[in-house]
């Protein structure tokens, strides 16, 4: 999950602010909060480090999601869709890993299940 959540911090960087509101109504004052750590001598965030308010946005909003890995990608995918112009029509590794995590309590079930003794394969 923390991979899905950084990678997705880096790609939606200049846009984390839709994102948070999209996923969390987050307010302005919560949006400048998360970027303050971040801010330069001037008190800008350099644009090439944008992804660390979304990374720290994205850690918080997954911890309140919960433990299930499986509700949090959905839920981000959801909340990225609902994006102007959503990432996700161009970024189908998120769509992937969702897919993937879906399957994932399957393909465990399926590889680890002891299988009857005289069920041979032809």
């Amino acid at each position: 999950m923390d991979f899905v959540l950084l990678t997705t911090a880096v790609e939606v960087a200049p846009r984390w602010r839709e994102l948070a509101e999209k996923l969390a109504h987050v307010s302005k004052q919560q949006m400048e909060a998360y970027e303050a750590p971040h801010r330069d001598k001037t008190g800008m965030v350099d644009s090439e480090a944008m992804w660390k308010p979304a990374y720290d946005f994205l850690l918080t909003w997954a911890a309140q999601i919960g433990d299930s890995y499986r509700d949090v990608i959905h839920e981000l995918h959801m909340g990225l869709d609902r994006m102007k112009n959503p990432i996700t029509k161009r970024w189908k590794h998120l769509t992937g890993t969702l897919i993937l995590v879906n399957c994932l309590d399957l393909l465990r079930s399926s590889a680890f299940s002891p299988a009857p003794q005289d069920d041979f394969a032809i």
